[in-house]
């Protein structure tokens, strides 16, 4: 019997309970009443996971992934923005995510990590910008760009705020419209389940990251480059171990 797969890529722990809570309710709605989400007192930066046993229930880790497979369909959990631990007992099975290091040490720790940089110029610039924005923008904006998921994300929802735009704008009339159009970009991915690194499509094919290389080469897989960090590969082009009927013909 074929697997059928579903890939999600949490980059907070507020997605993380709707991500499962998603697939349980897909594939397994009498599990998804016994599942329970909490989180440990005084801790804004780990999430609690905890639900009976299945006896068909497998649950296998790697270094940046997590997956769950029941009755045939398996749930791949990418790790890269959080770190993941599993106790189980007789009765119950449970997670506990946790946010990295990174996204949460303090200021004067950050601000060390970049006294190497290799371009200095660029990096003094941009702290130069941030401190700017933290003056400028109400606290709301500030808020609101902060929940964003990714760092790149919160810089471009404080970017966009109207009086920054406006700002822009002076010196480049198109400096909104790109904006919109990496934001709306963003969105797509995000509405289409995000995309994969060439390691994340390699375990989903059973293939090595060479040979999904290869495929994107021979114009049989979309990958979007992400400069010297290789290829992005949009996630919905895979399901069921495989990649979209016909979509090898599509592309060609």
């Amino acid at each position: 019997m074929a697997t059928q797969s579903t890939t999600v890529h949490p980059k907070s722990l507020k997605e993380t309970p709707e991500a499962f809570r998603e697939w349980w309710a897909k594939y397994h709605r009498h599990i998804v009443s016994k599942v329970r989400f909490s989180r440990p007192p005084r801790s804004e930066n780990r999430l609690l996971m905890r639900w009976p046993r299945e006896r068909h229930l497998r649950v296998k880790f790697d270094k940046d992934a997590v997956s769950y497979e029941f009755s045939g369909k398996t749930l791949y959990v990418f790790l890269d923005d959080l770190e993941v631990e599993t106790e189980v007992d007789e009765s119950f099975l449970s997670c506990e995510f946790k946010l990295r290091e990174s996204f949460h040490r303090p200021l004067s720790e950050s601000l060390k990590a970049v006294e190497h940089t290799k371009h200095p110029l660029f990096v003094t610039r941009a702290i130069n910008a941030l401190r700017d924005l933290d003056h400028e923008l109400p606290k709301e904006r500030v808020e609101e760009a902060s929940a964003a998921s990714t760092d790149y994300l919160m810089l471009l929802a404080a970017l966009a705020t109207p009086s920054v735009a406006t700002q822009m704008a002076v010196k480049d009339p198109l400096a909104a419209a790109r904006l919109r159009g990496a934001e709306r970009q963003q969105r797509l991915l995000e509405m289409s389940g995000n995309v994969l690194s060439g390691e994340q499509a390699a375990k989903i094919l059973g293939i090595s990251r060479q040979a999904v290389d290869k495929r994107r080469r021979q114009g049989q897989l979309i990958g979007l480059t992400q400069g010297k960090r290789g290829y992005a590969y949009p996630a919905w082009q895979f399901e069921d171990g495989g990649t979209l009927t016909n979509l090898a013909k599509v592309l060609d």
